[in-house]
Parts: C-alpha cells; sequence; structure tokens
C-alpha cells in the first residue's frame, strides 16, 4: 500500500513539474519573439513566398524564409548585429495556380526596405496592385 502511495505521489510531481516546466518555456517564447515578416496582396496573407533578405542590392544572402498559409516568413536565424535595413528578394514557390510578376516585384523591391528585426520584429509588406498573377482562368 505505501508503494502505491508513494508511485502516485512521484507521478503527481512530475506531472507538475513537467506542467510548470512547459509554462515556463512558453512565457520565455513569448517574451522573445521571432523575427517575421508578412506578405500581404489586397488584404489577403499570400503563402509561399520566398524572401531573401541581404545588407545591399547584389550582396549575398544574408537569410531566407518562405510564407506559411498564413503568410508569415519567419526567419531562423538573422545576422549578429543586424544592419542598418535589409534589402528584400521575393519569389514565388506556388503550385502553379499563380506566380509573382517579376517586374512589378523587382520595381516595388527597389525601394522596399525593412528595418533590423531587434527594432521590429514582427514587419508587414504590402505587395502593390498587378504583383500576383494568376495562372488559371477564372470561372
Amino acid at each position: 500500500m505505501a508503494s502505491v502511495k508513494q508511485t502516485s505521489l512521484w507521478l503527481m510531481t512530475v506531472c507538475v513539474i513537467a506542467t510548470l516546466g512547459c509554462d515556463a518555456a512558453s512565457q520565455t517564447e513569448s517574451a522573445n519573439p521571432t523575427a517575421s515578416v508578412q506578405v500581404v496582396y489586397e488584404g489577403e496573407p499570400l503563402a509561399n513566398v520566398q524572401i531573401t533578405l541581404t545588407q545591399t542590392a547584389d550582396g549575398p544572402a544574408l537569410t531566407r524564409a518562405i510564407s506559411d498559409r498564413r503568410g508569415v516568413a519567419r526567419f531562423s536565424e538573422v545576422p549578429d548585429p543586424e544592419p542598418t535595413e535589409y534589402v528584400v528578394a521575393m519569389e514565388s514557390l506556388g503550385d502553379g495556380g499563380w506566380m509573382l510578376d517579376r517586374k512589378v516585384v523587382s520595381k516595388f523591391s527597389d525601394s522596399l526596405r525593412l528595418k533590423p528585426f531587434s527594432q521590429s520584429p514582427n514587419q508587414i509588406i504590402e505587395l502593390p496592385k498587378r504583383a500576383v498573377q494568376l495562372l488559371s482562368p477564372t470561372k
């Protein structure tokens, strides 16, 4: 009987520690936000866009991420120290139903700059009209 009580007490202790440990981890994560960019077109999130960040227009890629179904591209790594601004390049990685218009997006990207994520961890890129081309005819 004492063995059953000890086992139950031990299991309860493990559950409490696991619960508190998970709660502490989630609080730490929210206190340290992930660097991200949300891609939006005509007020809607746009998935499958690869965002490449560089320091200069012709410089090497510093980091890359692909937007998810909510249009959010999360950068797992950013340079340390960060540049004063990021130059942005975008490429569509869609399923063939649409693509980014290279001319429109290239012209838009020429003047698009992002702040360092240490200053603004979550930023938004609102694509201009005609930036997305549908590849299949609409009904």
